[in-house]
């Protein structure tokens, strides 16, 4: 099954024969559908979060297991966290997800309130049945590179961490590029027309994240929390999976991070999932995306010796 033109948002023919046939056919189904949030007006979609809301995304929060919580973020903004405790004879003893809701802010403050968030389990595990001497962290994008910032925080406050998640991490700036062939990583340009996450949205991201930040601050800001690849040291990191995918613009430079840690003598475990683009692991029904969940589950249940 190849691209279908006719839709909206197609898969440009470049993949065609790249992509596993289950994913192109959920995404002709789910994502060809309707235009790319990056060409919608920022405004309609901070204003309609569900009309833009990815098929994915699931409201959990009537659940019996489901707990809401604020907690201070370093600015003394009330963040959001959902903490999820599920029937342990049902599901297991885990460990158990708490998910950060970062607040609308300049660059920076999403970092902020995600070490906000592991400090207070560290300080508070007590209260929501976890243990301060197991803890793990994760993101998928976005979330992989705050999670690649936490690390070294993590780190020098001598907070332990069992493990960190990087799914589809961004690991490096895109200040002052024009094209995808400014990028030191291939695969910027290789995946430069990839459904899903494209050299467009891309910049657009980019862009929304430059613009939030106020001249000089940008600079003010320690160098690894906006290019975590170029930390000046990785000693001392804690155990890290890392996952990409075969069709993702960053799959190079989330790879050459691995690299970096590796070198350091971090325990490192990368798997390249070939076949998919940059958010495959959401697409519940996609093998890949099967097989992603797995792999992270055994990677917990190692890391926490389960």
């Amino acid at each position: 099954m190849g691209s279908n033109f006719d839709l909206p948002n197609p898969i440009d023919p470049a993949f065609d024969g790249r992509m596993d046939e289950d994913f192109v056919e959920y995404y002709n189904k789910n994502l060809a559908i309707v235009p790319p949030t990056h060409v919608i007006d920022l405004a309609d979609v901070r204003a309609n979060p569900q009309k833009w809301a990815s098929p994915w995304c699931r409201d959990y929060s009537d659940l019996p297991f489901v707990n809401d919580m604020m907690i201070a973020s370093g600015d003394g903004h009330q963040l959001p966290v959902r903490i999820y405790q599920p029937d342990t004879e049902r599901f297991g003893s885990g460990p158990f997800p708490v998910h950060v809701n970062f607040h609308e802010h300049a660059f920076g403050k999403g970092t902020e309130d995600a070490w906000a968030a592991v400090q207070w389990v560290h300080s508070h595990a007590h209260e929501i049945n976890g243990r301060s001497d197991s803890i793990s962290i994760g993101g998928i994008s976005a979330g992989a590179f705050m999670s690649c910032v936490v690390q070294q925080l993590a780190r020098d406050a001598g907070l332990p961490l069992k493990l960190a998640i990087l799914s589809v991490p961004s690991t490096s700036t895109r200040r002052g590029m024009t094209k995808p062939e400014d990028s030191p990583f291939a695969s910027m340009a290789e995946n430069a027309l990839a459904p899903c996450l494209n050299w467009k949205r891309v910049c657009f991201f980019a862009a929304v994240a430059e613009k939030s930040v106020k001249e000089g601050d940008w600079e003010a800001l320690p160098r690894f929390w906006r290019s975590p690849i170029e930390a000046d040291s990785f000693d001392g990191i804690c155990d890290t999976f890392i996952a990409t995918a075969g069709c993702d613009p960053l799959r190079d430079e989330g790879e050459a991070y691995g690299q970096k840690l590796v070198k350091a003598g971090v325990r490192v475990t990368m798997r390249r999932y070939t076949g998919v683009p940059h958010p495959w692991m959401h697409m519940i029904g996609v093998k890949k995306a099967q097989m992603y969940i797995n792999d992270v589950c055994l990677a917990l249940k190692y890391a926490h010796r389960l």
